[in-house]
């Protein structure tokens, strides 16, 4: 029996509100990120770097295989039941799964002690393994509080977490490196996400009434979680760190360091747009269980065209200002990390893609990028066996970026065709064309002036005042995008909104207004 009753104010919260929020969140998680990346690096080195990297994929991939794709179907199903206004159903289903979820956990931190165990880095470092299972849960529950807080659509609550988190995980890891190398930094990560775990006890509350998920609801939930489980298992050779795992076993850990500083900034645009995108399969969710599927197309391809408009010059920018920044932040020990770091960055433009994935999963097609993901694993383990071992992580690097770009390409030929979704080819091809542009006047700049912090300010001016002339005069925003822009915007110091506005001719901002 459906259960009415009035929406919460999350639900009521429009569009940029909540790409306002979950932006807020990502960028304090990817703040804190960097920061403790950049004290590991500047205390430990590239040796102690590329070994703290192992351990962190490790407890990745450990955590991907153990969660059986829970909190991607925690997501899904808590935004389509409050979308439908049953919010009682919607805090039952989130009980029912944290009690499964857990014990999944513990299953994990147990794995991660058995492989961390019979690694040949374990041999020097016992006291590590007590502290990693520990981390390993811990982690397991924090993206479990951030899947519950996003099918929820209550991203000023994650981003209020984040900010506390943030803080958490730089202090620890610049005070648990200090003092106590790699098992520090271990240490610091775990304080970054305790707080996050320790907010997932709200979703074992019991609820007010009565209620148990319903067996069609279950028959869905499973089907959903083992389809997305298939797709996150193979997306895990394609889009995490598993060319970690072939630089260890056929290098060592200076390689594995090397390779981690050049996908830093780039994992960082990466993730970040995961984030920022994260409200989407809520979003998209809602508004197909309130049936309105017109708008659903409307916000896909204007979200595509902001996304690019933020991501491309991030990306051609970014890899232009490489040489400049990497031993600015990290120190001229890894230099070497620069010609990685470029083409990684040049790489990050395809994260565009990924609200292509949340409109997926919102429609329930994650079978399909489980099967196109299968594809994708066989060809990047090929990869790590052809190619990372003999060309270590300059193969590695290119290898992930063909893989990748392969994976797009696929993808978005299947919304075209199969879910018969637009895609503005000709707005992302204008500002590809605005974004390589500013790009390469950045590294024209970074090439002739001596590395400083002035040489990467003037740099990144002179990207950015080339980026938004080009913008306006090849006329890469439309009205909804200018028009979201506004709303979001509107939030914003009025100095900074008309900075901002100036990407958009007059006529735009005039019909915009009216």
């Amino acid at each position: 029996m459906n259960v009415s009753y009035n929406p919460p104010e999350s639900r009521n919260q429009s569009l940029t509100r909540k790409i306002g929020w979950s932006a807020i969140a990502s960028a304090f998680g990817s703040f804190g990120r960097l920061m403790a990346h950049v004290a590991v690096a500047r205390m430990l080195g590239p040796d102690g770097v590329g070994q703290l990297a192992y351990i962190l994929w490790l407890i990745e991939v450990v955590n991907v295989l153990c969660s059986f794709g829970l909190p991607n179907c925690l997501t899904r199903y808590v935004a389509e039941l409050n979308g439908r206004c049953e919010a009682i159903q919607a805090s039952v289903f989130a009980r029912w799964l944290f009690l499964r979820y857990l014990i999944l956990a513990l299953v994990g931190s147990i794995v991660v002690g058995v492989l961390f165990g019979h690694s040949s880095q374990h041999t020097n470092q016992r006291p590590l393994l007590p502290v990693l299972m520990l981390y390993s849960i811990v982690r397991s529950l924090q993206v479990l509080n951030q899947a519950d807080l996003a099918g929820k659509q209550r991203f000023d609550l994650l981003a209020r977490i984040n900010v506390a988190a943030t803080v958490s995980l730089i202090l620890g890891v610049v005070i648990g490196t200090r003092f106590f190398g790699v098992l520090g930094s271990v240490c610091g990560y775990t304080a970054g996400a305790s707080l996050s775990a320790a907010y997932t006890v709200v979703m074992f509350r019991r609820p007010t009434a009565n209620h148990g998920v319903s067996v069609e609801l279950r028959r869905r939930a499973t089907r959903f979680s083992y389809d997305t489980w298939l797709a996150m298992v193979v997306s895990v050779f394609i889009w995490s760190r598993m060319e970690v795992f072939f630089l260890e076993r056929y290098w060592d850990n200076r390689e594995v360091g090397m390779f981690t500083i050049g996908l830093t900034f780039a994992s960082l645009i990466r993730q970040t747009i995961e984030l920022f995108t994260g409200a989407f399969t809520a979003h998209f969710t809602q508004l197909m269980g309130a049936g309105d599927h017109e708008t659903i197309r409307r916000q896909y391809v204007c979200t595509i065209k902001l996304m690019a408009l933020v991501v491309f010059p991030l990306a051609f920018g970014g890899a232009a200002i490489m040489p400049v920044i990497i031993p600015l932040v990290f120190g001229r020990a890894f230099v070497p990390a620069v010609p990685c770091a470029m083409v990684m960055m040049l790489g990050s433009a395809m994260t565009v893609s990924a609200i292509g994935t949340n409109l997926m999963y919102a429609k329930e097609r994650s079978r399909f990028i489980a099967l196109c993901g299968v594809v994708g694993a066989v060809l990047s383990v090929t990869a790590g066996f052809m190619v990372v071992s003999r060309f270590g992580a300059w193969g590695a690097v290119w290898s992930r970026v063909v893989v990748q770009g392969l994976m797009v390409g696929v993808g978005t030929w299947y919304i075209i065709t199969s879910l018969h979704f637009g895609f503005p080819f000709r707005s992302l091809a204008r500002t590809f064309v605005a974004s390589v542009l500013s790009g390469i006047l950045a590294f024209c700049v970074s090439w002739f002036l001596p590395d400083s912090v002035v040489t990467l300010l003037v740099a990144i001016s002179v990207a950015l005042v080339v980026y938004a002339i080009c913008v306006r005069v090849f006329q890469v925003l439309g009205l909804d995008e200018v028009c979201q822009l506004a709303r979001i915007m509107s939030v914003l110091p009025e100095r900074v909104r008309w900075l901002l506005m100036l990407f958009c001719n007059a006529s735009m901002r005039e019909r915009c207004q009216s």
